[in-house]
């Protein structure tokens, strides 16, 4: 199970499945399992849940989480453990992969094991174990086991990164759940890499992946997508961590779409400003290959701001990615950060102007937040601009939980949510939106539902009124 919480502009939008369950059951070709994506069924959390552990009746059950998703990780977890207390649970995700440690050294925990890092070898090994007759879970690598003698738990070695070519493909199949979308089109993911050697501070890629950068093989990845054509899907998204950094492979990657005939179906990722820029023959190709939109983390604007974070990209390289893409009729998705340290109401104001002078299709505008493990963490907590330092339920990204030198907490989220909605309803970007050009209908109704849920965060709560039921 993939745990259902989202961010209401980003839900109007899209919805997206989660691609690391689906290779995990590929990865377990020899039993059954079913995956679900719990946003699929939201409000209803608790019944979806109960339901199906009584029409299944699983022998272990696996729940992933990022940061802000673990609080209602722990509520699914004592779902199942009220249901059937005998059932065994496993842990992943970013969250309780790299925080594993501080997680069981705080008392107990609703559920067995933690997979940390990469989960399809560990996963496999971990079912093998708990189906012979005499378990030894202590040799699996990259596994955290509750030894069941008070709250001690054991953390074996790390496991090393996965050889990429060993990995078996998803099955999608399995999943209870269908409804994923890009705006009017039906969507699945794919990948072709996984890491990013860069060291972004704000950034947790690098302690998962230990800054390596790995390139799945071109059949494989053109066989996945054969796989998501034939299921009738109309758009895919890669997920890959840093799709651009092996400008080369993924030049492959589009030749590959155009030569087996996979270019009827719409692609969209993310970039970085840089691997646009430098390689503009790149971008003729994601044409062909029939990408359409990309996120691109340009990030700022501010010179001071791209080199405090370690961003590896600059104004002028932001400006040259986003006119190649332009020219390209590919849709840019801009993605933006504010609430640096010295950040006040102009320079944040000013940041956001920038942004919008790349005549981006949608901003995506975030607010610095203080991931667990990254370098950023530490430096706002020296500096004392953390105000919420343990309660992840809001570490998003689009709400607050830093100050800086200058905008208190609240005025920090307060601007930016502002700023960020007026900044898209722009007429002159307005007039040549590539999403209301393309998908005017769907857009049309999304910007009127986030006019709704500004006016409710100005005027009523903050509180959503889906309510997750767990």
């Amino acid at each position: 199970m993939a745990m259902p919480d989202t961010v209401d502009f980003v839900d109007n939008a899209t919805r997206i499945p989660n691609l690391a369950l689906v290779s995990l059951a590929g990865n377990l070709p020899d039993h059954e399992v079913k995956v679900m994506d719990l946003v699929a069924y939201r409000p209803h959390i608790r019944k979806a849940v109960e339901e199906i552990l009584a029409s299944f009746r699983p022998q272990l059950v696996g729940l992933s989480a990022m940061t802000f998703q673990f609080d209602t990780l722990l509520k699914v977890a004592e779902v199942v453990r009220r249901f059937d207390p005998r059932l065994k649970i496993v842990a992943g995700g970013y969250h309780p992969s790299l925080m594993a440690q501080e997680l069981t050294a705080t008392g107990p925990l609703p559920f067995d094991f933690i997979v940390r890092g990469e989960g399809e070898a560990t996963l496999r090994e971990l079912v093998a174990e708990l189906e012979s007759p005499q378990p030894d879970l202590s040799k699996i690598a990259g596994l955290s086991y509750y030894r069941g003698d008070g709250n001690s738990w054991e953390h074996n070695p790390e496991r090393d990164l996965l050889d990429l070519d060993q990995i078996l493909s998803p099955r999608r199949e399995v999943r209870l759940a269908e409804d994923f979308f890009f705006f009017d089109m039906s969507m699945d993911v794919a990948e072709t890499s996984r890491g990013c050697p860069f060291n972004c501070k704000f950034c947790c890629v690098n302690r998962m992946y230990h800054n390596n950068f790995r390139r799945f093989p071109l059949s494989r990845i053109i066989k996945d997508l054969q796989a998501i054509r034939h299921r009738g899907t109309q758009s895919v998204f890669f997920v890959d961590d840093n799709i651009t950094y092996d400008t080369e492979h993924f030049r492959e990657v589009c030749q590959a779409i155009v030569q087996h005939g996979l270019n009827n179906l719409t692609y969209m990722t993310q970039v970085s400003a840089v691997g646009i820029a430098q390689n503009p023959e790149l971008v003729a190709e994601m044409d062909r290959a029939n990408f359409r939109f990309v996120f691109v983390g340009f990030e700022s604007m501010e010179p001071s701001a791209l080199k405090e974070m370690k961003k590896p990209t600059s104004p002028a390289i932001n400006r040259q990615a986003a006119a190649l893409l332009r020219q390209h009729r590919i849709g840019i998705i801009a993605g933006g950060i504010v609430g640096y340290p010295n950040d006040d109401r102009e320079s944040v104001k000013k940041q956001v102007r920038q942004l919008l002078s790349l005549k981006p299709d949608a901003l995506y505008l975030q607010i610095l937040t203080p991931y667990p493990k990254t370098a950023l963490r530490q430096e706002l907590l020296e500096a004392g601009l953390i105000v919420n330092l343990n309660d992840y339920k809001t570490y998003n990204g689009f709400l607050s939980n830093i100050r800086t030198k200058h905008l208190g907490c609240k005025e920090l989220e307060h601007l930016k949510g502002n700023l960020a909605f007026w900044g898209v309803c722009n007429p002159a970007l307005l007039a040549c939106n590539y999403f209301l050009r393309n998908h005017f209908r769907f857009q049309l109704k999304s910007m009127l539902k986030n006019l709704g849920f500004y006016l409710r965060y100005l005027l009523v709560s903050k509180e959503d009124p889906r309510r997750l039921e767990i």
